[in-house]
């Protein structure tokens, strides 16, 4: 079974990106988390036993997200998550790539595929998820993502299919017919979600009967408390480290697959720290290097200044982890049912 791994051409590529970034990308990129993470909803246990209906994430779809992710996904590719999302940690041993590749492999189990049967991913990216997926399942890959660029490096990809791969938002309508898909799959993108009776409805109409629908995405666990200052400091600084919107308790998931007609399957959690550990100490490296040539003027000092806002909170976040305030893996699968 093939697997691209992230290449030094492709780690080159993305640094030759980020150092000839536009002034214009620049600040259109630092100026997004004040609009994209302040105010950000969130609904907590707390919220859910009282009966409070989640709130959607309304930036979810503006040019915002789009600045955003037109830069910080060359920065992820500079490390071991050009896919865009920290894997769950499979088996500690292994890398980040390889714990990937791990995850990918059982949410293939979890779709239930046959080859030549269609599959739609949610935020797709630059489409290699989808590829591995078809990879191991032989079904045909469709996607849609926000960012443009990462779809424009989507159809350079000779192992996808280009015109499965579009420009799309899934806080709209879909632009497929009804029972297109046998299959559908969102890793990390779904809180970027305005609505969620109207997404997860939107999935339910363009499956297949019998097919599945798995997302894997951020979480409120039992322990995270609202009215406690730390934890909501920890959680605000984990969220701009991993650009996440909106915090839901992981039981609003399995009510939004419950009340658009889904069979719930599975719905469980699982820890990334082991993998956000090695993905930091890569990062801590690049500041360091990235900060003294920028000191020196041999790269420019927004290149310095981009990295050290992508990577300042990332203590935050293990403590969160550690802390079991959130899973940035919390895993559902439900079925269309037929």
């Amino acid at each position: 079974m093939g697997h691209k791994p992230t290449t030094l051409l492709d780690r080159f590529g993305a640094l030759r990106g980020l150092l000839t970034i536009s002034d214009e990308d620049y600040h259109a990129y630092m100026g997004s988390y004040g609009e994209l993470f302040v105010g950000s909803p969130e609904n907590p246990k707390s919220d859910y036993e009282a009966g409070v209906p989640p709130t959607g994430y309304v930036q979810g779809s503006s040019d915002e997200l789009q600045a955003l992710y037109k830069v910080i996904h060359l920065m992820c590719t500079l490390g071991s998550v050009e896919k865009m999302y920290m894997p769950p940690e499979i088996d500690p041993d292994k890398s980040v790539l390889q714990n990937q590749i791990l995850f990918e492999r059982i949410m293939a189990d979890d779709l239930q595929l046959e080859p030549g049967q269609r599959v739609l991913d949610l935020g797709c990216g630059c489409g290699a998820i989808a590829e591995h997926v078809a990879d191991v399942t032989g079904a045909i890959p469709y996607g849609i993502n926000l960012d443009k660029s990462q779809i424009d490096k989507a159809h350079k990809n000779p192992n996808l299919p280009a015109a499965n791969f579009t420009v799309g938002d899934f806080n709209k309508p879909f632009q497929f017919g009804d029972a297109t898909f046998d299959a559908v799959f969102a890793v990390q993108p779904m809180t970027y979600i305005s609505d969620h009776a109207f997404t997860f409805s939107e999935v339910m109409r363009v499956l297949k009967p019998g097919g599945r629908f798995v997302i894997n995405d951020v979480a409120a666990l039992d322990a995270y408390d609202r009215d406690n200052e730390h934890h909501r400091t920890l959680i605000q600084q984990t969220r701009e480290l991993t650009v996440f919107g909106g915090f839901w308790y992981y039981q609003y998931w399995e009510d939004a697959y419950r009340n658009a007609g889904f069979e719930l399957v599975s719905s469980v959690g699982r820890s990334a720290v082991g993998m956000i550990k090695k993905e930091v100490a890569r990062f801590n490296r690049y500041e360091k290097i990235f900060k003294a040539l920028a000191k020196v003027r041999v790269i420019p000092k927004k290149t310095d200044a981009l990295l050290q806002r992508l990577n300042q909170n990332n203590a935050s976040y293990i403590a969160a982890e550690e802390a079991e305030l959130l899973s940035l893996n919390w895993h559902c699968v439900g079925q269309k049912p037929g």
